[in-house]
């Protein structure tokens, strides 16, 4: 648990908002942060500017590092990967069961600030969500635009089509 005299950082996200995060939580999940503040990359109040990320998102993604710094001080272990009744699976189930617009959000996220883990679950979340699907059904899940001329798409077929085999089973196991 954090104490009230351990370092804080100061994080500004793209709509204004300012949070506060133990040093030593964010720099244990965050490479982006952690060289921002080392680069000192701040601005003139020592506050972490981050264009990409909005408040609702900075938001939960801090809720998602405190969680996980408080649960396992030795984090990032490779060995660290909660069970089904853990309530930190759950804490993070419940994150990733939003809509698209807010696990992108979340995606992107991570991604920027170079949270693995966190990265890692966003995108088990999307791929869960294509599963089983057909490329037509992903794109209208998505809302992706087919952007391939019937040839075109013809052509990609023929070239993968172990790809397009309904008969080898699709693991992400």
């Amino acid at each position: 648990m954090a104490s009230a005299d351990e370092k804080k950082v100061r994080l500004r996200s793209k709509d204004g908002e300012v949070f506060e995060v133990q040093e030593k939580a964010i720099g244990a999940f965050s490479v982006t942060i952690t060289g921002m503040i080392d680069e000192g990359r701040t601005d003139h109040d020592g506050v972490v500017e981050l264009p990409n990320v909005s408040a609702a998102t900075l938001s939960r993604v801090l809720e998602y590092v405190v969680r996980h710094f408080d649960a396992d001080d030795s984090y990032p272990s490779s060995s660290f990967n909660p069970s089904d009744d853990d309530p930190l699976a759950r804490f993070d189930e419940d994150l990733v069961s939003v809509d698209n617009d807010t696990l992108f959000d979340f995606l992107e996220a991570a991604n920027f600030l170079n949270i693995v883990k966190l990265l890692d679950l966003t995108c088990k979340a999307v791929a869960e969500q294509m599963r089983g699907r057909t490329a037509d059904e992903i794109r209208e899940k998505f809302h992706i635009v087919n952007d391939y001329t019937k040839e075109e798409e013809e052509d990609v077929r023929r070239e993968n089509s172990w790809a397009f085999d309904e008969t080898m089973p699709l693991s992400m196991d």
